[in-house]
């Protein structure tokens, strides 16, 4: 239970809010892992392999899917609130995250240490710059390579960081677990309102998932 806990802290992750206003398409990240431990190596092929976000402005949709859990976050930065659905076992839950709680999920966070180093690197047709950040739980610096071309957001776990850019890459370790995620394709078309309305059908979030994804 630790290590799943453990890997849903640090692979899912959640768009918060967009910091500006001047993009809209789609981005598609792919997820790789190393140095799993053998009870995670046996569900390895159960863990999601891609996360999709979309982008319309201030609103924005996350998504990931896997054999055992659909997941997906709409967010709002007009109103600094998000709306996570999840899809499990034949059940669907709902968690509505306000504004008020997103600053409180910010303010009992450590600061991140942001550090951006010389270095560049082609990623879906895009020419990122490199950043270094120490963050708390994790075994080293994380490094991120970031564009200024498109806007930021935040991400669960990690809310308080805060790059000049969207993020088109990076790489976390935290327990000898190493994550990368990195954008294997970028779609600029326009995107359908419908993907930001929230659906009906879903039941409240129990308090035993919330934990297990870190909430409150």
């Amino acid at each position: 239970m630790k290590s799943l806990r453990l890997f849903i802290l640090t692979a899912l992750l959640v768009p918060a809010g967009l910091m500006a206003q001047s993009f809209e398409g789609k981005i598609v990240y792919k997820i790789t892992y190393k140095n799993l431990p053998p009870e995670m190596q046996q569900m390895a092929a159960m863990m999601p392999g891609s996360q999709t976000l979309w982008i319309k402005g201030p609103k924005s949709r996350y998504e990931q899917n896997t054999q055992q859990a659909n997941t997906i976050v709409i967010s709002d930065a007009d109103s600094g609130s998000s709306t996570l659905l999840m899809e499990a076992m034949g059940q669907k839950y709902k968690l509505e995250i306000s504004k008020e709680e997103m600053e409180q999920m910010i303010s009992a966070q450590k600061m991140p240490e942001i550090k951006y180093i010389d270095g560049t690197k082609e990623i879906a047709g895009y020419t990122c710059k490199k950043a270094e950040v120490v963050m708390e739980g994790m075994d080293g610096p994380a490094l991120f390579y970031y564009t200024e071309e498109i806007p930021p957001v935040q991400v669960k776990g990690m809310e308080a960081l805060q790059l000049k850019g969207m993020f088109m890459a990076y790489e976390v370790s935290t327990k000898g677990i190493t994550i990368n995620i990195e954008a294997s394709s970028i779609d600029k078309n326009p995107v359908d309102d419908n993907l930001f309305a929230i659906p009906g059908g879903y039941t409240a979030m129990p308090a035993q998932m919330k934990a297990m994804m870190g909430i409150k």
